[in-house]
């Protein structure tokens, strides 16, 4: 039955009266759209949580190491608590001016920015027993939280919305340096305490958050690059995932897929269900870098520029069926334009900088292509990272696809509105009458719910309209251009058939109706 359903025909003539009325669910709010939309990203690298490639200047010269604790802890010994933190706050003050906000809201036409954060960021009682326990870092981060939430307001105020993501973790989600230490010790997972730790962190982030204390909030992420098959990632997740649930289940929350992109997938399909009404919607963060392993050295710019074309596959073969198989949402969380050295042996400087152009494209258009957003790394560096890691430069060479819809203006949107539902009963009626044949040809013994398809299409219609017009209708502050499209669609629609309710065996139906009603009105809109 499910292979039947997945294959219905476009053609079909069988005429039938459709109901007169439809039952309506609530349009989507401005978060609704700031969470659920197509994120095209960016990250803010280097602000909470350091790196010493981003940000040198905030690392003494004999500093050893190239972690925030590492900074700190040498900065402390050297000046003292106070100058420190008013070094530190200075940082997280200033390392975003208004202008760049403006460049990256109304020039690079960025909807959502990623935002590394450590779990000492916030008061939340997360750092006792870590590296950051003593009386100097409480200092030292006391306002760290209130920093991090005035520049969340200020990318509100730009229309850009915030994935929060916990870059630093107690014990570490991994053995790299930006996860706060350079302990090179993954202890997260081997520490029930470290996990106890930072489950707490994100409740009381998720606690702040609902309770409206920063603006523009699309979503948590519990941690960021978990190494390859971390024991007991899952079972820890679904913690988490529980104790927001009784905080704010609307939190969207975001996990790492530990390299595993199918795995995370099929961990999130069974959390993301019709029969889980009070769950959260969980997001798989996955990361692209084509310039670390041996595989990736060896081949030839053109070699992986094909191979990106073929990426993310295991999102169009698991997805699109949320009524049977649960729903998915994934996100290319990191992602840039650099190769190694090797790669780029035997090419002109000319030669280089097409294909850099090139790989860039390639990127940013499979993702949009196959995943709900994407978020380069990074931007606002002061260190001399390269080109290939700056998002400004990126975007200058045309190797960035900014969406197009994106910088529509608000004239022409009105008028697209009004087109598409000057067409919307023809296409509705059309759609129907196809799922009345089909349906009589495929089982013409078994009886079925047709009008739950329109009512389906109705609300999914309406919903893209809404998604596309809020920008304009000023339901979106800051917002002077632009629409939005449904970038998150299953879990979309999942948020929609919990707020309907039971509908019995047949409610795929309403699911059919809903994609094929946000298909037509995408297209009548253009």
């Amino acid at each position: 039955m499910d292979d039947m359903k997945s294959q219905e025909r476009s053609d079909g003539q069988s005429k039938q009266t459709l109901p007169s009325d439809t039952n309506l669910l609530p349009p989507p709010t401005a978060l609704d759209i700031l969470r659920y939309r197509y994120h095209h990203g960016v990250n803010l690298g280097g602000i909470f949580v350091l790196e010493r490639w981003l940000f040198p200047n905030m690392f003494p010269p004999h500093a050893e190491g190239d972690s925030e604790l590492d900074a700190v802890t040498t900065s402390l010994s050297d000046i003292g608590v106070i100058p420190t933190k008013q070094k530190w706050e200075a940082h997280w003050n200033t390392a975003l001016s208004d202008q760049d906000i403006a460049n990256l809201a109304y020039h690079l036409l960025v909807t959502t920015v990623r935002l590394p954060i450590g779990y000492f960021t916030l008061d939340c009682q997360s750092a006792i027993g870590t590296p950051f326990r003593t009386d100097a870092h409480r200092v030292l981060y006391s306002q760290a939280g209130q920093a991090m939430a005035r520049l969340c307001a200020r990318l509100f105020s730009a229309g850009i919305g915030v994935f929060l993501d916990l870059h630093a973790v107690p014990g570490g989600a991994n053995r790299d340096s930006h996860s706060g230490t350079s302990s090179g010790r993954a202890d997260l997972w081997t520490d029930s305490r470290n996990m106890g730790l930072l489950a707490h962190c994100v409740a009381s982030i998720a606690s702040v958050v609902a309770a409206g204390q920063i603006p523009g909030i699309v979503g948590i992420q519990i941690c960021n690059e978990a190494i390859s098959g971390a024991p007991g990632a899952f079972d820890f997740y679904r913690h988490v995932i529980n104790a927001v649930s009784a905080i704010d289940p609307s939190i969207p929350l975001y996990i790492s897929d530990g390299w595993n992109l199918g795995e995370a997938l099929d961990f999130t399909a069974g959390i993301n269900t019709i029969n889980q009404p009070l769950l959260p919607p969980v997001v798989v963060d996955t990361h692209k870098y084509y310039c670390f392993t041996e595989a990736d050295k060896a081949q030839t710019p053109s070699e992986i520029i094909r191979r990106v074309g073929t990426e993310l596959q295991e999102i169009s073969s698991k997805g699109n069926n949320v009524v049977d198989k649960g729903a998915l949402g994934c996100v290319v969380g990191e992602w840039s334009g650099a190769l190694d050295p090797r790669t780029w042996a035997g090419t002109s400087a000319p030669e280089q900088e097409e294909l850099q152009r090139q790989f860039g494209d390639v990127q940013s258009q499979t993702w949009a292509r196959r995943a709900s957003g994407s978020f380069f790394w990074s931007t606002n560096m002061m260190g001399n990272v390269g080109h290939a890691w700056n998002f400004k430069h990126m975007n200058r060479l045309g190797g960035i696809a900014i969406p197009a819809y994106l910088g529509f203006d608000f004239a022409r949107v009105r008028k697209d509105s009004e087109r598409a539902f000057d067409q919307k009963e023809s296409l509705k009626n059309k759609g129907f009458e196809n799922h009345l044949e089909y349906w009589r040809e495929a089982a013409p013994q078994q009886e079925f719910e047709p009008w739950r398809f329109e009512e389906g299409w109705e609300q999914g219609f309406q919903d893209a309209v809404a998604f596309w017009c809020m920008r304009s209708e000023q339901g979106i502050q800051g917002a002077k251009r632009g629409v939005d499209k449904i970038g998150l669609l299953d879990l979309w629609i999942l948020k929609r058939l919990r707020q309907l309710g039971p509908v019995g065996e047949f409610v795929w139906e309403w699911e059919h109706g809903f994609r094929q009603g946000v298909e037509s009105a995408q297209k009548a809109l253009g």
